[in-house]
C-alpha cells in the first residue's frame, strides 16, 4: 500500500489533523538579540548544562528564526532615547550576517526583518535613515530598491540568503516617515514596491511578509495595501501581545476573517511577534481553514514577557538563562501539528568560550534585576489585569517555578510606581510623572496593577 494513503489511515484513525501543506509550519523565535546578549557574558542552557541558543531551540522543534535588521544602529537619531540602538553595531549587517550563519548552520530556515531605520520601527515612529535624510521621495525610493538589493547580495555572498524577507516592522502607519505615512498611501505602496523589488532583484522566491498589528482593523490594512498596488505578497504578518491586542479570541477573529477574505489567493497568515499563550496562538493560526496557517514567531523567548499574560521561555536561575518547563509545549505542538524534520541537519556554531554568566551592561541587557524592552514592547513585574487569557487556552500552559530566584522582574524596582493615579513611562521605563506626554510617540500608561501602552499622535 502507498505510504502515504498508510500516513493519512493512520492520522485518520487517530482522530489527527492531516494538513497538505507545500511547507512545514513554522514554529518560529525571533532571537535577534542573542549576540549582544552573549557578548556580554550570558549563558543559555537546559538541563542544567550550558549549549547554544539555537541547539536549545532546535531540539525543541523550532525550525525558523527571524532576525531584525537596522541600517547603521550606531547612528544617532536627534531627540531619541533609543539611539543610537548599539554603538557596536549589533543587529547592523555584518552582525547580523554572522547570526545568520549560525541560524542556517543548525539547519533552521531564516526570516530578515528589513525595519528601514537606524533604530526601532513601530506603530508609533519610523525614523527615515541618518543617512538618507538629504533624499527626496524619488531618491528615496531609489535608495530602498538598491539598499536592499545590496543587502542581500552581500547574504548571498556569505551563503546565507533568507527565506523570507519582510519589507518593514509594524508598518500599521506607514514606513519611513514622513515620506512613507499611511496617510498618502500611493507613496507608501511605492516605497513597499521598491523594497520587493530589492529582494525580486537577487531572488525571485523568496517569501515576501509585510507586517502589521493585531488591531487597527488588520485585514481592512491589507486590502487598502493591496488596493494600492502591493500584490506580491507571500505571508500576512501580525504583532499579537495580550496586554495591547486583546484576548486571543481577537487573534482568533482576524485571522478567521483573513482566511475568509483570502481564500482566493496564495497568501498566508503568520504571528510574526507574540509573547505568551504559546499552544493557544500556534492552534488558532495552524487550524485555519485552507491551510492559511504559515506559523508563528515568539519574540525573544529568552528576554520578553507579555505582562502578566505570558512569560519567557527561560527564567534567569544559577546565573545565566535556564529554560522553564513552558518550552516543552514546542516538541508537543510538532508532534501534534505533524511537522516534518528540517532536511538539513548541523550542529550551530559554537557560543562564546566562557560559560561563566554576567549579565550584559547594556541598557538593553536582560538580568535577575531587569530585563530590556522594544520600542514596541514593554511591561511590568506586576502588569495587566488578574484575570488570565491562558484559561481560554485550548491547552494549559505549564507554569515555571514561582520562586523570586527563578523569575526574572520585568522592570527594576526603581522604576515601579504603584498608586492608584495614572503614571506615564517612556519605553525604557523610565517614569514620566502623572501628566499625560503630549510629544508624539508610544508610551506606557500605569493605574495601579493595569498597564497598557498609549500612542500619542
Amino acid at each position: 500500500m502507498n505510504r502515504n494513503l498508510v500516513a493519512l489511515f493512520v492520522c485518520f484513525v487517530l482522530g489527527g489533523v492531516v494538513h497538505a501543506q507545500s511547507e512545514p509550519y513554522a514554529l518560529g523565535a525571533d532571537i535577534s538579540w542573542i549576540p549582544e546578549r552573549e557578548a556580554g557574558g550570558v549563558r543559555y542552557a537546559h538541563n542544567g548544562q550550558v549549549r547554544d541558543m539555537l541547539d536549545i531551540l532546535k531540539e525543541h522543534k523550532f525550525n525558523y528564526i527571524r532576525l531584525r535588521l537596522f541600517v547603521d544602529p550606531t547612528a544617532k537619531i536627534s531627540g531619541e532615547d533609543e539611539s543610537p540602538y548599539s554603538a557596536k553595531g549589533y543587529c547592523g549587517l555584518d552582525s547580523t550576517i554572522k547570526m545568520a550563519k549560525r541560524v542556517k548552520a543548525a539547519g533552521m530556515k531564516f526570516l530578515l526583518d528589513f525595519h528601514y531605520s537606524d533604530t526601532w520601527a513601530d506603530p508609533g515612529k519610523q525614523y527615515k535613515p541618518v543617512s538618507w535624510q538629504g533624499l527626496d521621495f524619488t531618491q528615496l525610493t531609489a535608495k530602498v530598491r538598491s539598499y536592499t538589493k545590496e543587502t542581500l547580495e552581500k547574504f548571498r555572498n556569505n551563503d546565507v540568503l533568507p527565506d523570507m524577507v519582510q519589507v518593514g516592522n509594524e508598518i500599521v502607519g506607514g514606513m519611513i516617515w514622513p515620506d512613507g505615512r499611511n496617510s498618502n498611501m500611493s507613496n507608501f505602496a511605492k516605497l513597499m514596491n521598491a523594497g520587493i523589488d530589492g529582494v525580486k532583484d537577487v531572488d525571485a522566491n523568496i517569501k515576501i511578509m509585510v507586517h502589521t498589528i493585531n488591531e487597527r482593523n488588520p485585514n481592512g490594512w491589507l486590502t487598502q495595501l493591496k488596493n494600492a498596488g502591493v500584490t506580491r505578497i507571500d505571508v500576512f504578518g501580525l504583532s499579537y501581545y495580550t496586554q495591547w491586542h486583546g484576548q486571543p479570541d481577537s487573534l482568533q477573529r482576524v485571522a478567521t476573517a483573513f482566511a475568509t477574505n483570502n481564500s482566493n489567493n496564495s497568501i498566508k497568515i503568520a504571528v510574526a511577534e507574540y509573547s505568551g499563550n504559546h499552544r493557544r496562538v500556534n492552534d488558532i493560526i495552524f487550524n485555519l481553514p485552507n491551510n492559511k496557517g504559515f506559523g508563528t514567531f515568539v519574540w525573544e523567548p529568552a528576554d520578553w514577557s507579555d505582562g502578566s499574560y505570558g512569560a519567557t521561555l527561560f527564567d534567569w536561575k544559577n546565573n545565566r538563562r535556564e529554560t522553564n518547563s513552558r518550552i516543552s509545549l514546542y516538541p508537543q505542538m510538532s508532534i501534534d501539528y505533524n511537522i516534518a524534520e528540517p532536511t538539513v541537519s548541523s550542529s550551530s556554531s559554537a557560543i562564546p568560550s566562557s560559560s561563566s554568566s554576567v549579565p550584559s551592561s547594556s541598557s538593553r541587557a536582560s538580568s535577575s534585576s531587569s530585563v530590556p524592552s522594544s520600542s514596541s514592547q514593554i511591561s511590568s513585574s506586576s502588569s495587566a489585569p488578574s484575570s488570565s487569557s491562558q484559561a481560554s487556552s485550548s491547552s494549559s500552559e505549564p507554569s515555571s517555578s514561582s520562586s523570586s530566584e527563578n523569575t526574572t522582574p520585568i522592570l527594576h524596582s526603581q522604576f515601579l510606581i504603584l498608586n492608584s493615579s495614572q503614571t506615564y513611562y517612556n519605553l525604557k521605563g523610565h517614569s514620566l510623572g502623572h501628566q499625560k506626554p503630549t510629544e508624539p510617540g508610544v508610551y506606557i500608561e500605569r493605574k495601579g496593577k493595569n498597564t497598557r501602552r498609549i500612542l500619542v499622535w
